[in-house]
């Protein structure tokens, strides 16, 4: 796969310095012909690159690992096997242990983002169990009342 020259390296920064974020993904995206979520780590990892100092521009995304193998990484990484899953994806895609130690944490981070995400806002369908378990709680309660009061009535009358 196609690597960013330096000249595209630096329009892509120019592009994050003055546009924003946004436009400097579109671009990298569009150069490199990835999806939305490689273009935006490999914009991040270019600007973290540059903040830092260092020149080396990252590889970018690897498409071609896929499928099970793919699999097989996300599994060691939900397991916390950090080393497990960089190894394999360095036996999968071949590339540096710097590239493929940047792959794992960035996945890493979407898997803890989504986790998180889904854990911290309910969605409406929780909301809405939530909201007829309490109408059945409520409901429950007063049958349970009025036959207790039925059968009080029934023991004063008596």
């Amino acid at each position: 796969m196609n690597k960013l020259s330096q000249n595209q390296r630096e329009q892509i920064l120019s592009e994050f310095q003055t546009r924003g974020k946004i436009a400097a993904v579109k671009r990298y995206k569009d150069w490199m012909k990835c999806s939305l979520l490689e273009a935006k780590n490999a914009v991040e990892a270019i600007e973290r690159d540059a903040q830092s100092g260092e020149s080396n521009p990252p590889a970018p995304p690897d498409s071609a690992v896929s499928g099970p193998a793919m699999h097989q990484v996300d599994q060691a990484i939900a397991r916390g096997k950090k080393l497990e899953a960089v190894k394999l994806y360095r036996q999968l895609s071949g590339k540096s242990l710097r590239e493929c130690k940047a792959f794992v944490e960035s996945r890493m981070d979407r898997s803890r983002s989504t986790s998180a995400e889904s854990t911290s806002n309910p969605t409406a369908i929780d909301s809405q169990r939530s909201g007829c378990f309490s109408v059945l709680l409520l409901f429950a309660s007063l049958t349970g009342l009025c036959c207790i009061s039925g059968l009080i009535a029934i023991i004063i009358l008596e």
